[in-house]
């Protein structure tokens, strides 16, 4: 009789014991997938990959004259970059840039680096890939015929820094300078401007 009143005891504790326990493994639960314990004392911040897009714009200087032909505007540039994160350190960026003064358009592919830290980061990059002027005929040599210039390959370095807002970090404004470095022909390009992004 005494085993029997032991064993109904221990199971009446069981069953009160049960629900509590389900309860607090309910609220601290770690076993989820990746952040899932955003809201429950768990993680806090951006996820470290995904896609972001920057709108760019400021000042263009010019180490050479453009081209007599070459289209006139302000010493000014506009540019957009899409970037793929891989990281919260590491993105790989694709950038147009067009530069009013000259006319030239650089369409440029690299990686990028940013450094921990919040909410003042920085980032070094490095971008390739074409140049391009529109059509011109210097006649400097006095031939009559000229030279034309249209295509170059370039590298474009880049050193900056970023300021992280908003929800989890997804807005950044960044400031950054720029040389655009054509490989053959043609004169390096100085960008200082300023950039507003969203991560998605």
């Amino acid at each position: 009789m005494k085993r029997h009143s032991r064993l109904c005891g221990a199971l009446l504790s069981l069953a009160v014991a049960a629900p509590l326990t389900a309860a607090a493994q309910e609220r601290g639960r770690t076993d989820g997938p990746e952040e899932s314990e955003y809201g429950k004392g768990g993680y806090s911040g951006s996820s470290s990959t995904g896609v972001s897009f920057q709108l760019e714009w400021g000042a263009a200087i010019n180490d050479e004259e453009p081209p007599r032909d070459a289209p006139e505007g302000p010493p000014l540039y506009v540019g957009a970059t899409v970037s793929w994160w891989g990281a919260d350190w590491f993105a790989l960026d694709a950038n147009v840039t067009y530069v009013f003064d000259g006319g030239r358009t650089n369409v440029m592919v690299g990686p990028r680096f940013r450094s921990w830290g919040w909410p003042l980061v920085f980032s070094l990059g490095l971008k390739a890939g074409a140049i391009y002027t529109p059509d011109y005929v210097d006649d400097s040599s006095g031939s009559g015929r000229g030279n034309k210039e249209e295509l170059h390959f370039g590298i474009s370095p880049q050193v900056g820094a970023e300021v992280l807002m908003g929800s989890r970090d997804r807005v950044s404004l960044g400031l950054f300078y720029t040389p655009d470095i054509p490989i053959g022909g043609g004169g390096v390009t100085h960008r200082l401007g300023m950039a507003v992004g969203y991560r998605f």
